[in-house]
């Protein structure tokens, strides 16, 4: 005779984010971050966030297109600014009406003569690039300014800019809980695609669709005159019964720009045009990541394959974030040789982090590090 068990109720604890972020770098890297679209901050208007362990304000001009991005709480007693007023181009302070302009500088105190003259509140570098709005983070704990020269700029799409290509959509994936390093490690972790991205699911939904799965061949490039990038490089082909459907066979590009903060997939589509896809990492705190896309694509693709090749890539990402969320980053991980380029990748990203040293070119393998398995016959275009 059978036993029958109960199902219990009880709930498995969530991993302790104390115990995960032991081994992990610094959670707010170097780096440009999208902070909201264009469109969300009307001329005029204020914004409060918090992320990158900051607290900001940021704003946009009476009378201008100019936005500001400044520390949220007012250098002279500490009110935040994100209850005040923006006058012409400067921020006005709700408590004393203190007015400062985008640089952080007081310019104007209405109850006394003089202001001071030194920069008074912290600002950041922003750039308004195809309908979003960016700021430049340094995470080594040095005063940062508006005018501040920086490595690199927001990677700009000169299809977009030449109008070959025009917006075809947003979507806001919401907050991941995992640290911001977890994606540039997931790119150079080629064994797992086997594993997690295997199965083809019907495009924005995790339903499998069956009998098909999905082969793929992935590798990575370096770029030495550009050592802020990375290029993780996927050629793709459907399999219906372990037979490749070779009309189906794809190349995809992913440009990852600074600390996996903005991440462009370029997917080349056979005899029909490209598009761009731009995925972008906001840490709002040291586990916990806002993730947005938007995306670009040749005037003449029609909107359905466009629907159809974005909501396919969102599927797959999506089967790693149960892994992410529960995962931690060991500093001596036991590798394999066929494990893929994980201590090459892990060197090139601590450029972005405090005291590291600046990149010089492209890295070099480490002793013993297994060698990077790269595409083969695959353009880099």
């Amino acid at each position: 005779m059978g036993f029958r068990t109960r199902r219990s109720n009880h709930r498995e604890p969530p991993t302790s984010d104390d115990l995960r972020l032991a081994g992990y770098p610094h959670p707010f890297p170097d780096g440009w971050y999208r902070l909201m679209t264009s469109k969300s901050l009307r001329r005029g208007q204020v914004r409060y966030l918090e992320c990158l362990g900051r607290s900001l304000v940021v704003w946009r001009s009476e009378d201008a297109d100019d936005v500001h991005a400044m520390q949220a709480f007012c250098p002279h007693l500490g009110a935040n600014l994100r209850h005040g007023r923006v006058r012409e181009d400067r921020i006005e302070c709700p408590f004393h009406n203190w007015q400062f302009t985008g640089d952080g500088r007081p310019a104007c105190v209405p109850y006394s003569d003089t202001a001071p003259t030194r920069v008074a509140a912290e600002s950041f570098p922003v750039q308004d690039v195809h309908g979003q709005i960016f700021m430049y983070h340094r995470s080594d704990g040095a005063r940062q300014q508006a005018g501040d020269q920086l490595p690199y700029p927001v990677p700009r799409l000169r299809e977009v800019d030449d109008g070959s290509f025009v917006y075809r959509g947003h979507y806001d994936a919401g907050r991941v809980h995992m640290h911001i390093v977890e994606f540039v490690e997931n790119a150079a972790d080629f064994a797992h695609f086997i594993y997690i991205h295997e199965q083809m699911n019907v495009p924005w939904t995790g339903i499998p669709v069956p009998g098909i799965k999905i082969e793929h061949t992935p590798g990575v490039e370096f770029p030495k005159d550009r050592p802020w990038t990375m290029h993780f490089l996927d050629e793709a082909v459907l399999k219906f019964r372990d037979r490749p459907l070779e009309r189906t066979r794809t190349r995809a590009r992913a440009t990852v720009t600074g600390p996996a903060s903005i991440v462009n997939f370029r997917f080349f589509i056979p005899d029909a045009g490209e598009i761009d896809l731009c995925q972008t990492h906001l840490p709002v705190g040291p586990l916990e990541q806002q993730v947005d896309f938007h995306w670009f694509a040749d005037r003449k693709l029609p909107r359905f394959l466009v629907w159809y090749v974005v909501g396919s890539w969102i599927s797959q990402w999506r089967h790693d974030i149960e892994i992410w969320e529960n995962k931690t980053y060991l500093d001596h991980p036991t590798l394999c040789r066929d494990d893929g380029p994980v201590v090459r990748m892990r060197r090139w990203y601590r450029q972005f982090c405090p005291d590291a040293q600046p990149a010089a070119g492209s890295p070099q393998e480490a002793p013993g590090e297994p060698a990077e398995r790269r595409l083969v016959g695959v353009a880099s275009n």
